[in-house]
């Protein structure tokens, strides 16, 4: 009898010490792991406990389907921005990538009233709003926008000059 329950013994706690050396690797963050309410089998040796899962259910989701996921955020753009500062808007050209959609901002560093218009659209900023901003298509090669001042001050151009990269 008594070589029967240590033969037992053995069994659970050989059982229980699990593959040694293996790790299982952790899940990716764009991964969801659910573990849903399902029958468990444990058994008890001494202190050891041991509960296996009688099923399990691996779902992934992808991170564009997660909020703020690849490309949810915003399309690519340049930078084209514009201070006034002492009567003048600088820089007085500023290149861009072709195609590459453009956000151009006007800002007042002194406080002073400066405007610029792009064809229909004109850009104010002041003291009471500090800076302005709008969006263009990207330009083709060589092309540009050129924003004439409004009242006095200085012509400014946008270029699609640019080769794109960082």
């Amino acid at each position: 009898m008594i070589p029967a329950f240590a033969a037992l013994a053995l069994v659970f706690v050989a059982a229980g010490c699990g593959g040694g050396g293996k790790q299982h690797a952790k899940a990716a963050p764009s991964k969801t792991t659910t573990s849903p309410a399902t029958e468990t089998q444990t058994s008890t040796v001494g202190t050891e406990t041991t509960t296996t899962p009688a099923a399990q259910t691996n779902t992934s989701t992808s991170p564009e389907d997660q909020q703020g996921g690849a490309g949810d955020e915003e399309p690519a753009r340049s930078q084209a921005l514009f201070t006034g500062k002492g009567g003048r808007v600088t820089p007085t050209v500023i290149r861009v990538p072709s195609y590459i959609a453009i956000r151009v901002e006007l800002r007042s560093s002194d406080g002073r009233t400066y405007e610029l218009r792009f064809g229909s659209r004109t850009l104010k900023a002041d003291r009471e709003v500090g800076s302005m901003s709008t969006n263009f298509a990207g330009l083709r090669p060589g092309r540009a926008l050129t924003g004439e001042p409004v009242g006095g001050g200085n012509t400014v151009r946008v270029e699609a000059t640019a080769e794109p990269g960082p």
